[in-house]
């Protein structure tokens, strides 16, 4: 019998077990979709720094190793020596037909060094942070030999800025159209955040906009989904400014769950100051909910998407969305199914 055709993804992080829906949902969608479409290849899925255990196990009949990152005891020298060593492995007993870097951090300077060491084919993918000039590995990579994809045309933009290369093209993520169901619930949600509670993602300016919209809006309710550095400053903002009963953290959901609260929400107020493409805004889209935001992770233009320029601008926008009656009509943009279609003539095409 002849070795196997195989892809292999490298990933900074990836689902510990089925019942992980929140680490990087738009990549387990990926990989879960590409393998469906593409049953004749096997998929070997490599993840960096998490889950934290060492080790190899099954996610929904795909093959992940976890090469134990993000521990105290091994500096990244060994997580790399680790990959290294998984994807020699690999290569005994199969043919790779591509390697798949998300990032353009270690996972792609792993893999560009194990490519051309072994004369395989492989791309990289740029999503947002990746692009900026704080990232360190944009010096070790050999950039001018890299077939990279972004994320959206701003990232693309970014890339070309700041390196003087190009993306050979532009594949925005999509949706999982299994996971779009409307439910019949009422929007009793005015205005929702969310994502991670870092000072990327502007949540403080969230809490601002609410407390000044509170002075017309006595009773109005926001919901923040979203875990990280910044809740104990958004708790004390939110205290502070006595909203104690306008704005609620509700800590993390799983994706689904985040999708149920979309569909009891009639804005989503994105206060993120830089992002490559925001997956929330298309999934806000496809459950009817308005978009408020400034001009950042936008791949497409919708009737829904009201862009900004300030604070100032998103409190009257807000204000005059809050004094309408806006209809909750679905908008399906683009789907999971369109990304792995786009990265597999990505693939035939190397």
């Amino acid at each position: 019998m002849g070795k196997k055709k195989v892809i292999v993804i490298l990933t900074p992080g990836f689902a510990r077990d089925e019942q992980d829906t929140t680490c990087i949902p738009f990549l387990q969608q990926y990989i879960k979709t590409l393998s469906d479409m593409q049953p004749d290849i096997e998929l070997r899925v490599i993840a960096f720094q998490y889950p934290f255990n060492r080790g190899c196990y099954n996610w929904k009949g795909i093959n992940i190793y976890s090469a134990g990152g993000n521990s105290a005891l091994y500096n990244r020298l060994f997580i790399w020596m680790r990959v290294f060593w998984k994807l020699n492995q690999i290569k005994k007993q199969n043919d790779i037909a591509v390697i798949h870097s998300f990032w353009l951090t270690e996972c792609t300077l792993i893999g560009q060094c194990f490519a051309r060491m072994n004369k395989i084919k492989h791309v990289a993918y740029a999503i947002g942070q990746d692009v900026l000039k704080n990232n360190k590995y944009l010096k070790l990579l050999n950039l001018s030999n890299m077939n990279v994809v972004a994320t959206s045309k701003d990232i693309a933009k970014r890339y070309h800025e700041l390196t003087k290369c190009n993306v050979i093209k532009v594949i925005p993520s999509g949706i999982d159209v299994n996971r779009v169901t409307m439910l019949n619930e009422q929007r009793t949600i005015d205005i929702l955040g969310a994502g991670a509670l870092t000072p990327l993602k502007n949540y403080l300016l969230f809490v601002e906009i609410v407390g000044a919209l509170k002075n017309e809006f006595k009773t109005i309710k926001a919901s923040i989904i979203g875990k990280g550095e910044q809740e104990t400053l958004l708790r004390e903002k939110i205290r502070k400014e006595r909203l104690e009963d306008n704005v609620q953290l509700i800590g993390e959901l799983s994706h689904p769950d985040v999708f149920s609260y979309m569909c009891k929400s009639k804005i989503l107020l994105h206060t993120s100051s830089y992002e490559g493409q925001s997956t929330v805004i298309m999934e806000a889209l496809a459950m009817g909910v308005t978009v408020v935001c400034f001009d950042v992770g936008r791949v497409h233009e919708a009737e829904k998407i009201i862009v900004c320029n300030d604070k100032k601008e998103m409190i009257m926008r807000l204000r005059l969305l809050l004094n309408s009656n806006p209809d909750y009509k679905p908008i399906l943009h683009r789907t999971g199914n369109d990304m792995v279609r786009d990265f597999i003539k990505v693939y035939d095409e190397l």
